[in-house]
C-alpha cells in the first residue's frame, strides 16, 4: 500500500488525515507549529452537510460547537438585515477544533510530527494543506476572542474598506474576525489594532462596544499579504485554503476546507491501494473540486468588490433594507455545487 504524507496540519489537513486513517491508509502529517494555537478564522461552520462530517469521521468533534440559527447584518451604523439562518451554523474555535482533530488523528494511528518544517519539494503521495499563499495582497485579517459581548447568532458589520464578523464559540466567548484593506496609518497591537481598524472603517458604534468588551489578548492573531480565489499551487495535490480561498463574507471558508478533504479522500484511498496512478488521483480530485466549488467561487468573486465600493455598498444596503436582496437564494448558492 502507498503511504500518504500531508504537509500542513490545519483544518483541511487534519480532517483528511482522520478520513484516511479511518480507511486504514498509512498517513503521516507534518505541521510546522504546535497544538493548540490560535488562527485568523471566522470560526464557524455553515454549509457542509452532516453526512459529509460523518463520512470524514469528525462529526463528534464538531458536535461540541455552539449552534447559531440567527444572523444580523450592518452596513456601517445601519442594521440592514436580520433573519433566521437557512441552515444552522456551528461556532467552534480553531484553538479547540484543530487540537481535538490532531488528537483524534493520533488515536486512529496517524503519525503526527509538529514543530517540523517540511521541504517544498513535491512527490507522489504528498498532499499540501499549507493554508493561504502569502504574496503582495492588499488584505489584512485580524482576530481576537471577546468574553462578555452577549451577541446572539452571527453578526456581520461592513465598513468603508472592510468588514468584521462576530460569532459565539465555546465557553461563552465571541470570535471577532475582520478583513480589512491594509491601511498603514492604522497603528496598534492586539485588540487595540482591531479597535483602530473599526474606527477607520466608520464602524463607530461597534468600535465603542468593542472597546468595552473584555478581550483575550492571547487569542489575537493576524495575517496579511494574501488574495482570494484559486491559489497558486505549492504542489500537485492541495486541499483547503491552499487550493481555493473564498472571501470571508460568505461564511463558507471552514466548510470548503472540510469539503475539499472529503473530495480528496476517495482519490487518495484508491492511490494508496494502488488502484490508480498518482496522476489519475490528481486529475480526478482537481475535476471534482472544479465541479463542486466553481459556482460559489465565481459568485463570491463578483460580490466581494461591492463591499469595498461606495456605490456597491449603497446598492446592497438599499436592497437589503427593502427586502429585495435575495438573501436565502444567495446563501444557498454560496454553499452548494
Amino acid at each position: 500500500m502507498n503511504a500518504i504524507q500531508i504537509n500542513g496540519g490545519g483544518l483541511a489537513g487534519l480532517a483528511l488525515g482522520v478520513f484516511l486513517r479511518k480507511h486504514g491508509v498509512e498517513t503521516k502529517l507534518i505541521e510546522a507549529g504546535h497544538y493548540p494555537k490560535h488562527k485568523v478564522c471566522g470560526e464557524f461552520i455553515c454549509g457542509v452537510s452532516l453526512d459529509i462530517l460523518s463520512d470524514l469521521g469528525i462529526a463528534e468533534v464538531i458536535a461540541q460547537s455552539a449552534v447559531h440559527r440567527k444572523m444580523a447584518w450592518w452596513m456601517e451604523e445601519s442594521k440592514v438585515l436580520e433573519d433566521n439562518l437557512p441552515t444552522a451554523a456551528w461556532g467552534l474555535s480553531r484553538y479547540k477544533i484543530d487540537n481535538d482533530l490532531a488528537r483524534l488523528f493520533v488515536d486512529l494511528g496517524g503519525q503526527l510530527s509538529t514543530g517540523e518544517r517540511f521541504h517544498k519539494q513535491d512527490a507522489p503521495g504528498y498532499v499540501w494543506g499549507t493554508g493561504k499563499r502569502k504574496k503582495r495582497g492588499r488584505w489584512i485579517g485580524l482576530k481576537i476572542h471577546a468574553l462578555d459581548t452577549e451577541i446572539e447568532g452571527l453578526e456581520m458589520h461592513v465598513g468603508k474598506r472592510g468588514y468584521i464578523g462576530l460569532c459565539g464559540i465555546e465557553d461563552g466567548k465571541t470570535n471577532c474576525c475582520g478583513l480589512f484593506r491594509v491601511d498603514k496609518s492604522v497603528k496598534g497591537s492586539g485588540g487595540e489594532l482591531i479597535y483602530n481598524y473599526l474606527k477607520a472603517n466608520g464602524l463607530l458604534g461597534l468600535s465603542a462596544a468593542f472597546k468595552k468588551w473584555q478581550k483575550d489578548e492571547a487569542s489575537f492573531s493576524a495575517t496579511a499579504g494574501f488574495s482570494f480565489g484559486s491559489q497558486e499551487q505549492v504542489g500537485e495535490f492541495c486541499v483547503g485554503d491552499a487550493s481555493y480561498l473564498i472571501p470571508p463574507f460568505t461564511g463558507n471558508g471552514m466548510s470548503m476546507a472540510l469539503e475539499s478533504s472529503w473530495l480528496a479522500g476517495p482519490h487518495l484511498i484508491k492511490y494508496a491501494k494502488q488502484e490508480i496512478a498518482w496522476e489519475q488521483a490528481v486529475r480526478g480530485y482537481r475535476q471534482d473540486c472544479a465541479d463542486f466549488f466553481q459556482k460559489r467561487m465565481k459568485l463570491s468573486g463578483a460580490m466581494q468588490p461591492l463591499l469595498f465600493h461606495r456605490l456597491g455598498r449603497t446598492l446592497l444596503k438599499t436592497t437589503a433594507k427593502t427586502g429585495i436582496l435575495p438573501f436565502e437564494f444567495l446563501f444557498h448558492q454560496l454553499r452548494t455545487p
